[in-house]
């Protein structure tokens, strides 16, 4: 990617993070992980009662995949805002809005109006989850949602044996 948005913001490559959205790298990682988790969290929105006209941030997209799939279940008459550090990978345009935004250092966009916030593998990666979690949930309409999909670093040790276990 050459470090600019749809709207023509640029956004400097973050140095010594394995996992930058700068990285070429970055597109590949975005496919595997929708391949992954996408289908079940288009089943959690499905369950939540996400549709259209619904209102939804995303938070911390990475790829399209997700952005494309809150698009599409909203339609025209919804709203879904897209937000990371590093928006690079999204366009505007394509069904959605996209802003730089991080989560753990500026207030919530449009506090009390969405029906869903969503983060997936976001958390993981903040050093302040609690600010980050308040200010998503301070986005929320009363009755909204908040939907958290994250990894639980305890458990790698766990999920990687090798032979003389844990």
């Amino acid at each position: 990617m050459d470090g600019t948005t749809a709207l023509g913001e640029e956004f400097p490559p973050a140095r010594g993070y394995l996992l930058d959205n700068a990285r070429a790298e970055a597109g590949e990682r975005f496919a595997w992980l929708a391949e992954l988790f996408d289908g079940v969290t288009r089943g959690h929105f499905d369950r939540l009662g996400v549709g259209a006209g619904s209102r939804c941030w995303e938070v911390g997209a990475g790829g399209p995949s997700i952005p494309e799939a809150l698009a599409a279940a909203v339609g025209p008459t919804g709203h879904v805002l897209v937000t990371d550090i590093d928006p690079s990978w999204l366009k505007t345009g394509d069904g959605y809005e996209v802003r730089r935004h991080d989560v753990a250092a500026d207030p919530p966009p449009e506090p009390g109006t969405f029906d869903l916030v969503h983060a997936r593998l976001v958390l993981v990666h903040v050093p302040d989850r609690a600010r980050a979690l308040a200010t998503m949930a301070a986005a929320l309409r009363p009755g909204g949602w908040l939907l958290i999909e994250d990894a639980d670093t305890a458990l790698q040790p766990l999920a990687c044996l090798d032979d003389s276990g844990p």
